[in-house]
């Protein structure tokens, strides 16, 4: 018994040590019923591990909350409140295929990536202040990856809700970003986002969002994905 206490502590300071890792917090996302639009902004420059390239940005995809994560009695805790996520569709780039092995709390993966399909862009949620302390990320999609199918209870401002968290959708990259003149540069490299489907809870609300492409009034239909700090350990481009 002394054996298997001493065990399960080495494992919870293990579990604290990895946790710490991050500046980034978990991401609980939202679909939207209704978002006002934004307009295109071309010519944005985006440079990140992958690739650099020149995109039009378009309106909201998903809007993210920060959220508390309790994950097999494990609590990751919101560390800043006021820095949120409006995943912007961007126009079509080249898809090229790249095998990445990653780390995060789900354990160690091995994902293939597709296209560059979002722009995830710190945004202030009023009456929230600015997001501050947080990067832009480049999202692409997961064309293969593992089912997780891990139980999770996720609490952030809106509400909290218990999910299956399942299969991953997007692997993101930190981004420097070029916009306007003005470069956003990276913060925390080493911070990554998968963004996992997770099964749907419906929730109805309406916000006032600003960021550096708009201000959009954004109205919820349901959460279904939930974006988890990773380690990228390494990657390949793959045929």
């Amino acid at each position: 018994m002394k054996r298997l206490l001493m065990a399960v502590a080495v494992l919870m300071i293990l579990t604290t040590a990895a946790l710490a890792q991050f500046d980034t917090d978990h991401f609980k996302c939202y679909v939207p019923l209704t978002v006002s639009p934004t307009p295109p902004a071309p010519n944005v420059r985006l440079a990140d591990q992958f690739i650099t390239q020149f995109v039009t940005v378009r309106g909201i995809w998903r809007f993210c909350n920060p959220t508390e994560k309790n994950h097999n009695g494990v609590i990751t805790p919101i560390t800043n409140p006021d820095a949120h996520l409006a995943l912007h569709i961007t126009s079509a780039t080249p898809i090229i295929n790249r095998q990445v092995t990653i780390q995060n709390q789900f354990g160690i993966q091995t994902l293939l990536t597709g296209a560059a399909k979002y722009l995830a862009v710190p945004t202030q949620k009023e009456p929230h202040g600015p997001a501050t302390n947080l990067d832009h990320f480049r999202c692409y999609k997961v064309t293969e990856g593992p089912d997780v199918a891990q139980q999770v209870f996720l609490t952030d401002q809106w509400f909290g809700s218990s999910h299956i968290a399942h299969r991953p959708v997007l692997f993101c990259n930190p981004v420097e970003k070029t916009h306007n003149g003005m470069v956003t540069h990276i913060l925390h490299p080493n911070d990554h986002l998968t963004c996992y489907k997770i099964t749907s809870v419906p929730i109805q609300r309406t916000v006032q969002l600003h960021n550096q492409f708009g201000d959009p009034l954004f109205t919820s239909r349901r959460t279904d994905l939930l974006c988890v700090p990773t380690q990228k350990l390494a990657w390949q481009v793959v045929p």
